[in-house]
This record gives C-alpha cells, sequence and structure tokens, in this order.
C-alpha cells in the first residue's frame, strides 16, 4: 500500500528547505567582512613586525657603532708637532660632527707609507628628509677617503668633550694643544631612542 508524502507549509518534501536570496547575500555579506577583517588584521601584525625588525636592527648597528666608536675615542692621537694628527668638533648644523686621528691596525698601502695612524670623521648626511651617521675613514699619509653609513635613519647625532673640568660642544687640538680628556656621544635613532657612550682618551 503505497502512502504520499505530503509537503509542509514551506513546500519543501521531507520537512527540509533552501536558502532564500537574502539569506544567500546576508552570508556572503558576512563573509566578506570577515575575510576583510582577517586581511586588515594580518597586515597590521606583518607591519608591527617589520617595524620591531627595522628597530632591532638600528639598536644592534647604533651598538655596534658606539664601540668602535669609543674604542677609536680612546686611542685618539694629537701632538703640536704632527701636522698629520687632529683632534676637532663642533656643530654643523643641527648635529654634531667630530673628525680625529687615532692609533690603531697598521695601514699598508702602495702609494703610502705603512702606519698605525689612521683619520677617522664622523658627521651626519641628510638627503630627501633622511638622516645618516657617515663615517669616514682615510690614511693621513693620504687624501683618498672612504666613506660608510655608520647608523641609518637617525634623528639625532651630540657629541661632547670633558676638559677636564667641563663639558663643551666644541673641541680644537690646535688651541687646546691636545685631545679631550673624555668624549661623550648620543645617538638618536629614527624610533626617538637614545643610545649613548662616554669614552676617555688613553694617549696623552
Amino acid at each position: 500500500m503505497s502512502r504520499t508524502l505530503k509537503s509542509n507549509e514551506g513546500g519543501c518534501v521531507g520537512g527540509s528547505r533552501g536558502f532564500t536570496l537574502i539569506e544567500v547575500l546576508v552570508a556572503v555579506g558576512l563573509a566578506a567582512a570577515l575575510s576583510a577583517a582577517l586581511y586588515s588584521t594580518f597586515f597590521s601584525i606583518s607591519g608591527a613586525s617589520s617595524r620591531a625588525g627595522k628597530t632591532v636592527d638600528s639598536y644592534i648597528e647604533a651598538g655596534y657603532f658606539l664601540d668602535r666608536f669609543s674604542r677609536e675615542a680612546r686611542a685618539s692621537y694629537y701632538r703640536r708637532t704632527n701636522e698629520l694628527t687632529f683632534f676637532n668638533g663642533g656643530r654643523v648644523g643641527d648635529s654634531s660632527a667630530v673628525s680625529f686621528t687615532t692609533m690603531t691596525w697598521p695601514v699598508v698601502s702602495k702609494d703610502a707609507p705603512s702606519s698605525d695612524l689612521t683619520a677617522v670623521n664622523y658627521y651626519v648626511r641628510e638627503e630627501g628628509g633622511r638622516k645618516d651617521l657617515m663615517k669616514e675613514v682615510w690614511n693621513p699619509f693620504q687624501t683618498e677617503k672612504y666613506a660608510v653609513e655608520a647608523v641609518e635613519d637617525i634623528k639625532g647625532f651630540e657629541v661632547s668633550f670633558f676638559n677636564g673640568k667641563d663639558w663643551a660642544g666644541a673641541w680644537d687640538a690646535s688651541l687646546e694643544g691636545q685631545t679631550p680628556r673624555a668624549v661623550a656621544v648620543t645617538v638618536t635613532l629614527g624610533s626617538g631612542e637614545q643610545l649613548s657612550a662616554t669614552a676617555r682618551t688613553m694617549i696623552r
């Protein structure tokens, strides 16, 4: 004996019914909104990670510079009787600049005598609104200089000099007759963080 299936009020056989057009549109809209939120969150996290990585790189770069600068300042060398030696520092624009001769490993060149004396110059280069701390290195017996970026994308570079009693923002060894007793340097990174170091000069 056969039985006839009766449809429910919605008109669907077996009690199931399909999605209406409005329900489909709502579902698609919710999926799109969720995708947009996830997309935005992903790129926000990715951007934050990239910025954090750049900050860490800046800290490492600045730390290496401070260590290197301190060693060079401790070994700075000046003699009135040696015209190849010097120690000068002061303001250039809104940042500091400092240059001096320092005793380091021998510099060998086919065009100049081998020497333990090296000249260094630190200054800020500004291009397109960005500031980079630059370092020039050369053999005092020659004039050719080699320049590299010591710390990229900084906000400030400050150097001060200690004469044994007071700190000053400028120094000229040809007037003072000697190198400063100590040198303090501060680098302000692009993030606004400041890293500092102080080095006592050892060669009197």
